[in-house]
């Protein structure tokens, strides 16, 4: 009697699903790809200015880097100038 019963519930289950297979309706998809669009429509621009912005940061970033990196040099290579300089006898 239990796989009666089991074959009975699941008949009624495919029944229940079968059911609402046919509530979809083309207004319903329509409603549904709308909502899609929408909320695209709201955050592609969101994401692609992040991108956008984490592209020039990493950009400022290695400018900064260098940049700083040729200022030491600069400083370095007054330093060396001086001594040099001094060095020769050259004053100024």
């Amino acid at each position: 009697m239990k796989a009666v019963e089991k074959r009975i519930l699941l008949e009624e289950v495919g029944e229940i699903l079968i059911e609402k297979d046919e509530n979809v309706t083309l207004s319903l998809a329509i409603v549904i790809v709308s909502s899609i669009m929408f909320v695209l429509f709201l955050f592609v621009p969101k994401i692609y200015l992040s991108i956008n912005i984490y592209k020039t940061s990493v950009s400022l970033d290695s400018l900064t880097r260098m940049y700083s990196s040729l200022e030491n040099e600069n400083s370095i290579l007054k330093d060396k100038i001086a001594i040099l300089k001094y060095k020769n006898g050259v004053t100024h």
